[in-house]
């Protein structure tokens, strides 16, 4: 495909050419030319033609964390609609969680997820279940998975509660040369409760899940990574008090990174007033001032990554009564407005690029994407300034599990390029 992108502005903190307003000239998936303005000769005769004018292009996004229900609940999400909802998001590659009904945990099973993502602009990554599973007793075979495929190994929103079991986990990661990822949450604290503990959800009548949950864990995980010297990647980090303790560990130059689900930046636990179903997720929304401290984390780069957390469910997992409600909210659509809606002016263009696009392939040990003449086009095109409703029509996913509908954002994706395909967003 020949594409040329008219005096465009390229984000990009790692480039030379950050910064600069060019002239983009793709030929057969590759840049050809990238200058300060493209001459008509260089320029073939079929060629679709974008005028960039308030636009940015940055190296495609990866989110780090959705799930595809395949196999198993194709009627939430399939491998392929989950593509098409990423692509309309920004991304141009996901890493798929492991916690599909038959669980992902085999050298086959994650090369079926693998086989079934080929052939799109969108690039699927997988994730290993790192226990047998997902139970927290005995590791899965983690290096033959890893031959399948697998970039990274976890057990979803399951914590490792033997710490026996997580720290032979790092240590033979470090063998193999791969990453886990882990979630904090000490169940002997959260129990199964479905809301944060605070005086808003009391007074609404929740049991509570207090962050106390997560912070024990939080506590516990920098210990096991400093003790192995092995890196060790935090999910869902929600509170005030673990964002101080991973600043506390980085500080210490402990090898922790985190990343932050992109609604606990902008909601809080004031938005369960209604009982929308489509506020329960796990974690819980946390308090205003966990909210803020999240927003701060970003800012002072405590916090490496802001994920979707895309986790779509049909109308009869969630049209019931709160409690009985599955967890979750479809997210890759609505991510990038989201983000921007939450840091609210306060962030970079340089800095959201390494939130969306930098960070996750430097944590997973992929290589980077380079915006650079006769290198593969791998982009995301996007205008920060564009105001726009999201509905019903920009939902690819199989699901519309999402709080969001009809909220009004600044900052959209326009078109993402991968594998030598460009889809226009919506």
């Amino acid at each position: 495909m020949n594409i040329l992108i008219r005096q465009v502005v390229i984000a990009d903190p790692t480039s030379v050419l950050n910064g600069k307003t060019v002239d983009v000239l793709i030929i057969d998936g590759v840049y050809k030319y990238i200058a300060s303005k493209v001459e008509k000769e260089s320029i073939p005769s079929t060629i679709q033609i974008i005028e960039g004018k308030g636009l940015h292009l940055s190296p495609g996004w990866m989110d780090m964390r959705s799930n595809f229900r395949e196999p198993g609940e194709e009627q939430k999400e399939t491998i392929k609609s989950g593509q098409a909802a990423a692509a309309q998001g920004g991304y141009t590659a996901v890493l798929l969680m492991p916690s599909t009904i038959s669980q992902i945990q085999t050298r086959s099973d994650i090369e079926f997820v693998m086989r079934k993502g080929q052939g799109n602009a969108v690039t699927v990554y997988q994730t290993g279940a790192l226990t047998k599973n997902r139970l927290g007793v005995d590791l899965n075979e983690i290096y033959d998975m890893q031959l399948g495929g697998a970039i990274a190994f976890c057990d979803d929103k399951r914590s490792i509660p033997d710490s026996g079991v997580m720290l032979r986990a790092l240590q033979y990661a470090g063998n193999v040369k791969t990453r886990i990822i882990a979630f904090a949450d000490d169940k002997g604290v959260s129990r199964d409760n479905i809301a944060n503990e605070s005086a808003v959800t009391t007074l609404l009548g929740f049991k509570g899940s207090p962050t106390l949950a997560e912070e024990i864990d939080v506590h516990r995980l920098v210990s096991l990574a400093e003790y192995t010297k092995q890196p060790l990647h935090i999910s869902g980090v929600s509170s005030k008090v673990a964002v101080d303790v991973i600043r506390s560990a980085k500080a210490k130059k402990v090898a922790i990174t985190a990343e932050v689900y992109v609604y606990h930046l902008l909601l809080s636990d004031n938005s369960l007033n209604g009982f929308d179903s489509n506020y329960k997720v796990k974690p819980p929304l946390r308090s205003e001032e966990d909210r803020l401290a999240l927003i701060e984390a970003i800012l002072d780069g405590t916090i490496d990554v802001v994920v979707s957390d895309h986790s779509p469910q049909d109308i009869e997992s969630k049209a019931v009564e709160f409690d009985f409600a599955e967890f979750g909210m479809i997210g890759l659509e609505s991510a990038f407005g989201v983000l921007i809606a939450a840091l609210d002016g306060k962030v970079s263009a340089d800095l959201l690029i390494k939130l969306l696009s930098i960070n996750p392939r430097l944590i997973l040990g992929l290589s980077k994407i380079i915006i650079e003449e006769n290198q593969a086009a791998n982009f995301t095109l996007f205008n920060l300034n564009k105001e726009w409703t999201f509905e019903n029509d920009h939902i690819k996913s199989l699901s519309k599990n999402s709080p969001f509908i009809g909220t009004k954002f600044k900052g959209k994706v326009e078109a993402v390029f991968n594998n030598g395909e460009l889809i226009m967003c919506d």
